[in-house]
């Protein structure tokens, strides 16, 4: 079966376990008693939207490929990429609580582009960096009022 296929069929699988789960959330105590289901349980219906697309789009190119060519391969390179990746997710988890969103934040992303652009863009990484973990804070705190773990320092 082709590869987008596969991906269709998980986000399928996925979203409806996910909608499911979304509506054994609890409730409101006040106001609208569902509104705290409304938006996963958007997202458990939208993952299964796009993946039932995914899906209907490779099934009528024909589910199974047997050009080898264009297949994809899985080279050293990717696998090794795919694990860091993996690991400064774990880090960054381990990183939230104890330094804050601002600082882990910063750390994570600035890893992250280094590893896909390189060292050639650090000025550019950095301006990404600053101004996403920035923006993300100030939008959050500031604007929609919802606390963010904070920095040792106290500062964000």
């Amino acid at each position: 079966m082709r590869p987008n296929a596969w991906v269709g069929l998980v986000a399928i699988v996925f979203g409806t376990i996910y909608g499911f789960q979304a509506m054994s959330l609890p409730k409101a105590p006040i106001g609208n008693p569902m509104s705290p289901i409304y938006f996963p349980l958007g997202l458990g219906v939208l993952m299964v939207l796009f993946g039932a697309i995914s899906f209907a789009v490779e099934a009528r190119k024909g589910l199974n490929s047997d050009d080898k060519s264009k297949r994809p391969q899985f080279h050293i390179k990717n696998m090794k990429l795919i694990f860091i990746v993996i690991a400064l997710c774990l880090l960054y988890t381990a990183m939230f609580d104890r330094l804050g969103f601002v600082i882990s934040t910063i750390i994570f992303l600035m890893a992250m582009l280094f590893f896909i652009n390189g060292l050639n863009k650090t000025v550019q990484n950095a301006i990404i960096t600053l101004c996403f973990s920035f923006g993300m804070w100030y939008i959050f705190v500031r604007i929609f009022q919802i606390s963010l773990p904070s920095s040792p320092l106290g500062i964000f």
